[in-house]
């Protein structure tokens, strides 16, 4: 079974994102996706419709983060991306269409199994937890320091 650990790829994280929407990270990862071969043309379409009607957003602690993905028809791998960007980018809270946050992690997702997902969000769930992560993610100028962050989640 993957681990978050073995689905990072250091191509997929962007540091200081120049984007001022939940549309612009989702075209940003969608983008990097596409090029290094974990989804096909039309991700980043299905994605940003779906952020419309089931909102990524989430409520960490101390800092906001979101989640964006969709299902896996236009999958060809399973991936993580991370995006940090510049100014906080506003994203409809998860369940609450109408609540803005404002996110300063962007952990894209790209699901390959559907039966694996429940797992991923799990994780994610940590994440949203662990306020110190968060900081640590949010601060990072380095991008290996955000894959060690994001991996070390397999051990606790």
């Amino acid at each position: 079974m993957e681990t978050i650990g073995t689905l990072l790829d250091e191509r997929l994280v962007v540091l200081d994102a120049d984007v001022s929407s939940a549309e612009d990270c989702i075209r940003l990862m969608a983008g990097l996706f596409e090029q290094y071969g974990y989804v096909q043309p039309g991700y980043g379409d299905a994605v940003a419709a779906r952020e419309k009607e089931y909102p990524t957003g989430l409520p960490g602690k101390g800092i906001n983060l979101a989640i964006p993905h969709t299902n896996n028809q236009l999958v060809n791998a399973p991936a993580v991306g991370v995006i940090i960007p510049r100014r906080p980018v506003e994203f409809a809270m998860m369940g609450m269409k109408e609540k803005k946050l404002s996110c300063e992690v962007v952990i894209p997702l790209v699901v390959q199994d559907t039966k694996r997902q429940l797992a991923m969000l799990k994780k994610m769930m940590k994440i949203i937890q662990d306020g110190e992560l968060l900081r640590r993610l949010r601060d990072s100028k380095d991008k290996a320091e955000i894959l060690g962050c994001l991996s070390s989640l397999e051990e606790s």
